[in-house]
C-alpha cells in the first residue's frame, strides 16, 4: 500500500474548478439529489438504490443537475485478486459501493492508474444477478447472468457503469479478506481524481467496506497542510480505531432514513474567540422532512453552514479582523476574502464548534482559512447553505482524529495537532499550527466529494 498526500495544487484546482458552482456542492436531503427516478413518486431519495430500465440505459437522464466530481484530495492504494493487483480508490464516507476500474477491450478508461484485470485473478467470481446481494443493491430482471449497474454520483455528472464481483482484497502483506463484493467498472464519466481508479464507499450500506469488514468502528486522520511534524494520514478499522490521546471527547453519531448512508452529528453552537454566537437553539437540527442536520464529509473540502448561522459567523469574523475585504467569489468561489498581504499582520479570530453533550472541537486557522498563492487571496472556507443542511468538510477535520463507533452511535474526536487538551482561551488563533505526530499507522488515503447516489440496472 502507498499513501499519496493531498497537495496544495490539488486544493487550488478544486477552488478554481468549482468557483462558479460552489453552492451546488451542499447536500439537500429533500429528494433533489441523485440522478433520476425509480421511486414510487418519481423521485429518487439520495443514497437509495433504484431499478428503472427506461432510465438505466441513459444514466437517469439527469446529467444537468448539480455537478459531481472528485477533488482528488487523497488516494488509498490496496490490492485485489490472486495474485494481488495494486489499485487505488477515493475514500468516501457518504456512499456505499466499493468499485475499481477494470480492464476490457471496449472499456472507457480515463485513469492514470493500471486497471484491475479480472482474467489474471484466480479468485475472482461474478456475483450472480439472482443473488440476494445483487437484488438488494439494485433490483433487476436478470436478462443476463451478471449483476450490472449504473452508479450515479450526485446528479449524474459523475457515474460508473459495471458489474458486481467478489474477490480477495489485500490491505497490507498480512491482511487479506476473501469474498469482498466490489464493482468492476468498465465505463465511467466525471472527474474521479485522475490518479484514482475507483471509489471506496465507507457509508452505512451493506456493501460498503466498513460493513463488509464487519467493523463496528473506523477512524481516520488527515495531516494538515501546514503540519511541521512527521505525522502521516491514516485510516483504521475495528479494534485499531481507538483514541491516541487523553483529551478525546465524544458526541452522538446520528443517522437519517432519508439517506441511510450518511453520518450526521448534532451541532449546538459556534464560538468565536471563546464567545458563543447568538445562534437560535435548533438551527442545526434534522427536521422531519429530511432537511437540516449536519452531515460529515471527507469529500468536500469546504464547510457549509445553515444560512442564518453562517451570517452570524461571517459578521463575527469580519468584525474581529477589521480589514477591507476582497472579492474572492469569481476566483475561488469563496465569500469572505482578504489579500494575503493585508491579513499577514492581522489576528484571525479563533473558532470552535460545540456539539451535543458539550464536546468542543477547537479549530486551527488552517481549518477554516485558505491562502491562494495565485490570486494573492486568503479566504474563509466556510459558506452558507441555502438548503438548510450543513456539512462539515475535510478541511475543518484536518488535524483531528475522527473515530466512528457505528454500533455505539458515537463520534469521538481528538486533536493530534495539539500537545495538550484544547483550552477555552478567548485569544485569537495563531497562524503556526502546533504539531504532535501520532504513532506510525497503516498508510492511508482519502478523497472526493459529497456523493449522493442513485443506482440503475444496465440494460
Amino acid at each position: 500500500m502507498t499513501m499519496t498526500p493531498r497537495t496544495k495544487q490539488q486544493l487550488n484546482k478544486f477552488f478554481k474548478n468549482h468557483a462558479p458552482d460552489m453552492a451546488d456542492l451542499v447536500p439537500n436531503n429533500q429528494g433533489q439529489g441523485g440522478g433520476g427516478g425509480g421511486g414510487d413518486n418519481g423521485q429518487s431519495e439520495p443514497g437509495s438504490g433504484t431499478s428503472n430500465s427506461s432510465q438505466g440505459s441513459n444514466g437517469g437522464g439527469q446529467s444537468q443537475r448539480a455537478p459531481a466530481t472528485n477533488a482528488g484530495m487523497y488516494f488509498y492504494s490496496y490490492s485485489v485478486g490472486t495474485p494481488p493487483q495494486t489499485v487505488s480508490g477515493a475514500l468516501d464516507i457518504s456512499s456505499e459501493l466499493v468499485w475499481t476500474q477494470c480492464s476490457c477491450a471496449t472499456c472507457d478508461v480515463s485513469t492514470s492508474t493500471t486497471p484491475f484485470d479480472p482474467s489474471l485473478s484466480t479468485t475472482v467470481a461474478d456475483l450472480p444477478c439472482t443473488s440476494t446481494a445483487c437484488q438488494d443493491f439494485v433490483n433487476q430482471t436478470c436478462d443476463a447472468p451478471e449483476c450490472t449497474y449504473v452508479y450515479m454520483y450526485r446528479g449524474g455528472v459523475a457515474n460508473t457503469t459495471g458489474y458486481l464481483a467478489t474477490d480477495t482484497f489485500t490491505f497490507d502483506t498480512t491482511s487479506r479478506v476473501e469474498g469482498v463484493v466490489f464493482g468492476c467498472g468498465f465505463d465511467s464519466a466525471g472527474d474521479f481524481g485522475g490518479a484514482s481508479g475507483g471509489v471506496i464507499g465507507l457509508g452505512r450500506g451493506p456493501l460498503s467496506l466498513v460493513s463488509q469488514l464487519q467493523a463496528d468502528r473506523f477512524s481516520y486522520y488527515f495531516v494538515p497542510d501546514d503540519s511541521t511534524g512527521n505525522a502521516e494520514s491514516f485510516i483504521h478499522f475495528g479494534d485499531d480505531a481507538t483514541t491516541q490521546t487523553s483529551h478525546a471527547v465524544s458526541t452522538p453519531l446520528l443517522a437519517t432514513s432519508d439517506d441511510p448512508n450518511l453520518y450526521l452529528v448534532g451541532l449546538t453552537g459556534i464560538k468565536v474567540d471563546g464567545k458563543d454566537l447568538a445562534i437560535p437553539r435548533g438551527t442545526f437540527d434534522l427536521q422531519k422532512d429530511g432537511s437540516g442536520g449536519v452531515v460529515l464529509s471527507i469529500a468536500v473540502p469546504v464547510t457549509f453552514l445553515e444560512e442564518s448561522a453562517y451570517k452570524l459567523l461571517r459578521q463575527a469574523m469580519a468584525s474581529g479582523i477589521r480589514l477591507p475585504t476582497a472579492n474572492g467569489t469569481e476566483a475561488l468561489g469563496l465569500d469572505l476574502c482578504y489579500t494575503s498581504q493585508s491579513l499577514a499582520a492581522a489576528k484571525i479570530p479563533a473558532v470552535s464548534l460545540v456539539f451535543d453533550g458539550g464536546a468542543t472541537m477547537e479549530l486551527e486557522v488552517g481549518n477554516y482559512f485558505y491562502m491562494d498563492a495565485g490570486s494573492g487571496l486568503e479566504c474563509l472556507t466556510i459558506l452558507p447553505s441555502d438548503s438548510g443542511t450543513s456539512l462539515l468538510g475535510s478541511l475543518i477535520q484536518a488535524g483531528t482524529h475522527m473515530i466512528y463507533d457505528i454500533r455505539g452511535s458515537t463520534l469521538t474526536f481528538e486533536s493530534l495537532e495539539q500537545a495538550s487538551p484544547p483550552s477555552n482561551s478567548s485569544q485569537g488563533a495563531s497562524r503556526p499550527r502546533r504539531s504532535s505526530a501520532p504513532p506510525p499507522r497503516s498508510p492511508v488515503v482519502i478523497v472526493h466529494f459529497f456523493f449522493w447516489v442513485v443506482v440503475f440496472m444496465v440494460l
